[in-house]
């Protein structure tokens, strides 16, 4: 068998494109949990007093499920869970008044009726108005913690220099594994950009703020007339550089109920529109379209080279396309599977690569439903 310079090269280049591939990929680039893992060796006596603002959202289901869950939190510091619901909501109301006794909760109620600022961004405003104690944590009703030490994990990232702790989040496990892939990834990227540099925004629904900041800086100002976007916009203006902590162990984890199809469908579209009102969007946009364009291109070539090696009977070339494509299925699996694995996440190794091509198929789709909708729908400004 001769091996000629053009076999060489071709050699090269799939070397080369397949380690870079390799490497472009959110899984690959660690993040690390910051300050104290374990809630039970925190300094107790340095923990906040925190209030955790819960929005209703009209579903007083979720509400009286997981608000024992908030009311029962260990933590040797003061706090108190602020509930936030719609005047007229009879069935919050009766889940409110059923643990009035709780020393813990209070609730206060927005008017039925909102004009020109979306009814949870006005139930975070009066949420906030109504705290007690400077570090908030904001979620919904229909997301819980994982841990009675919950807040205490969170709590303990709330240093002097900090004013955001973004904590991870996802969908429970009930929920398609798909669904939970792309949150999971996106938030590989969001993560470590918060770790960082400047925090981006934030994919979940487990940030804490303080109350100070969000007052002295009008709250929403800004973004008042999106109906969408109340966790994102919070942490892409509060954001400063170093100011934001992440909590990722296990204890300060939520997870979120089960969507339907719709509600995923429609959480990206709005993600669509309101991507467009964040700043600093360049660097983590190029950072993704990079990492796709990479592992699209690896694909194409590999095939590409497979197919023309075994026409023109150059099998080194095609043993080395074979190995590079046998060696990328296994290793972004392996990669991935690593932080299936950090995040409690159950999602089947062997996923992971069809998951990984969907991905592109999925924005595309996402854009289509973004321009076929009545942009209006975004807005509270209907005219």
């Amino acid at each position: 068998m001769i091996i000629d310079n053009l076999s060489i090269i071709a050699c090269l280049i799939i070397v080369l494109l397949t380690a870079t591939s390799l490497f472009a990929n959110p899984f690959v680039r660690k993040i690390q949990n910051e300050g104290e893992a374990d809630p039970r060796l925190v300094d107790e006596q340095h923990l906040p007093n925190v209030t955790v603002l819960v929005l209703a959202n009209n579903n007083a289901q979720a509400l009286d499920a997981h608000l024992p869950l908030l009311l029962t939190q260990d933590y040797p510091a003061a706090y108190e869970v602020v509930v936030v619901g719609e005047q007229g909501d009879l069935n919050v109301e009766t889940v409110v008044k059923q643990f009035s006794q709780n020393k813990h909760l209070y609730a206060t109620y927005i008017p039925p009726r909102s004009l020109f600022m979306s009814k949870k961004k006005l139930a975070v405003a009066l949420g906030v108005k109504a705290a007690h104690y400077d570090w908030v944590l904001l979620l919904d009703s229909n997301c819980h913690p994982v841990s009675d030490t919950w807040l205490k994990s969170m709590s303990s990232h709330m240093d002097i220099d900090a004013n955001l702790v973004i904590g991870y989040s996802n969908y429970d496990e009930e929920t398609k594994s798909y669904y939970r892939f792309d949150r999971l990834r996106n938030d590989c990227y969001l993560l470590r950009c918060a770790q960082r540099s400047i925090a981006y925004r934030a994919n979940g629904v487990n940030i804490a703020f303080r109350k100070s900041e969000f007052i002295k800086d009008d709250g929403y100002r800004g973004n008042l007339h999106l109906v969408n976007g109340e966790y994102d916009f919070i942490v892409n203006k509060y954001a400063r550089t170093d100011s934001a902590r992440i909590a990722i162990d296990e204890d300060a984890w939520i997870r979120e109920e089960k969507p339907t199809p719709k509600a995923w469908h429609d959480r990206n579209i709005c993600y669509a529109n309101v991507r467009k009102y964040l700043e600093r969007s360049f660097g983590i946009r190029a950072l993704y379209n990079v990492d796709m364009t990479m592992m699209h291109l690896n694909y194409i070539v590999l095939v590409l080279a497979i197919v023309a090696a075994s026409i023109l009977q150059n099998w080194i070339v095609l043993a080395v396309a074979s190995l590079a494509l046998i060696l990328t299925l296994v290793l972004r699996s392996m990669a991935a599977v690593k932080v299936y694995r950090q995040f409690g996440e159950q999602i089947a190794c062997w996923k992971t690569v069809f998951f990984e091509l969907f991905i592109v198929w999925h924005s595309l789709a996402t854009n289509i439903r973004y321009a076929k909708s009545d942009k209006r729908d975004f807005s509270t400004h209907k005219l």
